[in-house]
């Protein structure tokens, strides 16, 4: 099977979407934040999910791949709401084209890699 073929059927699987993308502060520390809904379209409970999340201009040129790792147990047919950060670095380009864009206008591509099913069995 081919590595497409594969990540069709992940994406079949287990589909991953951003709702929500903002900017905080706290302690001096700055932070893009994320609320992702993650939603199991299998039979099989899900144990655990990795994956990437890429985020693209509306011309397609990438602009941050984030590395997502959900380990909570998702029902079949189940979705719940991930929330994450990531660190803001003012210096970095990625990071203020991120921040400056409205969720609106991006592309949001999710990359699965593996997931893990309750009992043990795996599909990467």
């Amino acid at each position: 099977m081919s590595e497409i073929e594969k990540s069709k059927i992940l994406q079949e699987i287990v589909q991953v979407s951003c709702i929500e993308k903002s900017f905080e502060e706290y302690d001096y520390h700055e932070f893009i934040t994320y609320k992702f809904v993650i939603q199991n379209k299998s039979e099989k409970t899900i144990r655990a999910i990795k994956g990437g999340i890429t985020f693209a201009n509306i011309f397609d040129e990438e602009i941050r791949i984030l590395k997502l790792v959900y380990d909570q147990s998702i029902k079949p047919g189940n979705r719940v709401v991930y929330d994450a950060t990531t660190d803001f670095n003012q210096f970095n380009d990625e990071d203020r084209e991120l921040r400056s864009k409205a969720l609106k206008d991006l592309k949001v591509i999710w990359e699965p890699e593996k997931v893990i099913f309750e009992g043990g069995s795996l599909l990467e």
